[in-house]
């Protein structure tokens, strides 16, 4: 709470809010492990993350999955390990544990008492470097993953939609693809295929062990060279990044399914942050689509929703925090009597208008207040912190970037956002994709 407390004594006198995060300490093993630490002694607690430099983007053509499949197999049981037993060590001593996958990265985590990280690292330690992997296991889980794929994909129009938009939008870059993978994909997935994704990406130099807590850094130092530090060193296959092809004009689909409601989404590529480089570029955008979909009354909820009533939901994001390039969106959820066509019409006049006569000084100051002050209130959360300093870390941004960020934010004029928006944010550069119901009457 005292992040809290602080953020709102400096958003009272409209002052631009600190981060006042503990000193972020780092320490690169010979193999290539590398660790990261923040110390916070508030509570007797810590959080234990592990973050691998694959994901989606680094599947071969016909693998699609892999990276995703691969998280589930972590927790199958190692050379020390019975399947299921790291999750129930956790969970004895009072902590939890889980993991996720993305396009850029899969990353393990637990929240455990202080007092037993030596024992969450050497576990940790134990399955990166001694997998099991039998086939037992993986016919098992690959099946539970088909089932995970139809039903939060395959049974869900608006993430059909999106994956279809995803894939059209982008030609070369492998975003293109889920990352839970395409089903015919998974279906011809194999024991073999697992076993050398293993072999290729999960070596030392290719993990960052983040903990952040009430712990000292020189005795996780201790703990991690006779854990992690002890693995093998082994080579680094180089990830895949491509440039993707500046798009050649406006591209439209429409997908047919059995839904309720219309949706009509926009997405368009364009660059993520690289620190020394784009800074003000990546900043302006954060602070643009903020502007425009940033809360209730933000540009498009005002407008499209609250004023014009063309839609009963809209919303905006951009993720500057990606490697090579981010696909920008804006969605709109139609109500029965609501016209896409209206809609998207509305939308891009909402662009434009910013564009035009960019924000008012109150509103900009608003927003870069609003995403100040969500990194200050983000502090409070282990988990966040812990998440932020392994993602940045992760894609080559940097764990300790955050204030050049927040500096980068501040220093966001009006013009700025009205640059980005003209050379980025346009219909001739955009993917536009439409969720169209079978039938009138709407499905089931």
């Amino acid at each position: 709470m005292r992040y809290r407390f602080l953020v709102l004594i400096f958003v009272s006198l409209g002052l631009a809010a600190p981060v006042t995060a503990a000193e972020v300490k780092q320490k690169q093993f010979s193999n290539g492990i590398k660790l990261i630490v923040q110390e916070d002694h508030a509570a007797p607690v810590a959080m234990v993350q592990v973050w691998l430099k694959v994901g989606g983007r680094d599947e071969l053509p016909g693998k699609t999955g892999l990276a995703h499949v691969f998280e589930h197999m972590m927790f199958k049981g190692s050379k020390k390990l019975a399947a299921g037993e790291y999750s129930n060590r956790i969970a004895a001593m009072g902590g939890n544990d889980n993991a996720f996958t993305s396009h850029d990265y899969t990353a393990y985590f637990e929240t455990v008492p202080s007092a037993r990280v030596d024992e969450v690292l050497s576990m940790e330690a134990e399955r990166f470097g001694h997998l099991a992997l039998k086939d037992e296991d993986f016919q098992k889980e690959i099946r539970v993953i088909m089932e995970e794929r139809r039903m939060r994909t395959d049974d869900n129009p608006n993430s059909r939609m999106f994956e279809e938009l995803s894939a059209a939008a982008l030609r070369l870059h492998p975003y293109r693809n889920p990352v839970i993978g395409w089903m015919q994909d998974l279906e011809k997935l194999t024991i073999h295929d697992v076993r050398a994704f293993y072999k290729t990406h999960y070596v030392p130099a290719n993990a960052t062990v983040v903990v952040v807590g009430d712990v000292d850094f020189k005795h996780v130092q201790k703990v991690v060279a006779h854990t992690f530090g002890k693995l093998k060193k082994r080579k680094v296959e180089p990830r895949f990044n491509p440039v993707e092809p500046e798009p050649l004009g406006a591209k439209r689909v429409t997908v047919e399914l059995t839904a309720r409601l219309p949706m009509l989404a926009v997405t368009i590529p364009v660059p993520v942050w690289h620190p020394g480089d784009n800074d003000r570029e990546a900043a302006s955008l954060a602070v643009a689509t903020h502007i425009l979909a940033g809360g209730r009354s933000a540009i498009l909820n005002r407008s499209i929703v609250d004023e014009q009533r063309k839609a009963f939901s809209v919303s905006a994001g951009y993720d500057p925090f990606s490697m090579g390039l981010d696909l920008w969106f804006a969605y709109g959820m139609l109500g029965p009597k609501q016209q896409a066509d209206v809609f998207e019409q509305a939308l891009w006049k909402s662009i434009r208008k910013l564009e035009k006569d960019g924000p008012s000084k109150a509103i900009l100051a608003a927003a870069k207040r609003n995403m100040i002050a969500d990194q200050v209130f983000a502090q409070d959360s282990l988990y966040l912190r812990a998440k932020q300093i392994g993602s940045m870390e992760t894609v080559g941004i940097g764990a300790d970037q955050m204030e050049v960020w927040l500096t980068a934010i501040r220093g966001v004029s009006a013009a700025d956002v009205q640059q980005v928006l003209k050379r980025w944010i346009r219909p001739e550069r955009s993917t536009t994709g439409l969720l169209k119901p079978k039938n009138d009457s709407g499905g089931a």
